[in-house]
């Protein structure tokens, strides 16, 4: 059963296990006069977490979807959303409404560069595009508000951990990131992290494990400092030709 917990003001963090991999992963509901969700789980999870946000809003209030980029567990479960809420459209980077987006979802999308800003009453939405952090077509979504940085892959860990942590866990993070090859450019996740350094986020929700709502500067630093991207040869996950886990996957895609 998917765990609620409240993140931030406003902000709930909707997280539930992946079936077969060492994730857990976190949908973001902001409860407001223009309700939205971050990220919606894999399809398969859909009925598990529609539930859990259904104890914070009724989910046909929905008017944005934030879908950072296109891979099963960031919008597998986007469809079932925009069904429900006759307002709601998906919300995703250029690249994502000139390809996967417009193609997949059954509502065209906004597409979000770094102007647009969207009101939602108490909380405003702004968005950073970062290609390849880590899919072609990523991007993050601020909330000016609470300084809330909707992460996506960015800073996260296995497992499912506490809700929020206060604590630095930055060297886990930057182990398990180097490990599973998330990041294939230096270049971009520099560009990504000189874009969110100025915003000064106060909490760092990631999709996948506990939401960091302290030492922020710690975990920028340490993909400053660390480098986590490329391929690593000793690296099994790159040597293997097993697929990955199902929410690594795009939607649709079977093994």
């Amino acid at each position: 059963m998917a765990v609620i917990s409240e993140v931030a003001e406003g902000i709930y963090r909707v997280n539930a296990e992946l079936p077969g991999a060492p994730l857990t992963v976190s949908a973001f509901v902001i409860d407001d006069e223009e309700p939205a969700l971050v990220e919606t789980g894999p399809r398969k999870l859909h009925d598990e977490i529609r539930d859990a946000v259904r104890k914070v809003i009724d989910p046909r209030r929905l008017r944005y979807v934030v879908v950072p980029h296109f891979e099963a567990d960031e919008c597998g479960g986007l469809n079932h959303f925009l069904d429900a809420a006759p307002r709601a459209v998906p919300v995703c980077s250029p690249i994502g409404a000139a390809t996967n987006i417009s193609d997949f979802a059954i509502r065209d999308p906004l597409r979000a560069d770094e102007e647009t800003v969207l009101d939602l009453g108490r909380h405003r939405l702004r968005f950073l595009v970062t290609p390849y952090v880590h899919a072609w077509d990523s991007m993050l979504a601020f909330d000016e508000t609470t300084r809330t940085l909707f992460s996506s892959d960015l800073f996260m860990q296995p497992g499912g951990g506490p809700a929020t942590t206060d604590r630095d866990i930055s060297e886990e993070m930057v182990s398990y990131t180097r490990s599973i090859g998330l990041f294939p450019s230096r270049a971009h996740l520099d560009d990504a992290l000189g874009k969110i350094g100025p915003l000064r986020p106060a909490t760092l929700a990631c999709h996948h494990g506990t939401v960091k709502t302290g030492a922020v500067e710690a975990y920028l630093e340490a993909f400053r400092l660390h480098d986590v991207t490329g391929l690593t040869p000793a690296d099994p996950v790159h040597t293997s030709v097993s697929p990955p886990p199902a929410g690594m996957r795009g939607p649709g895609k079977t093994s």
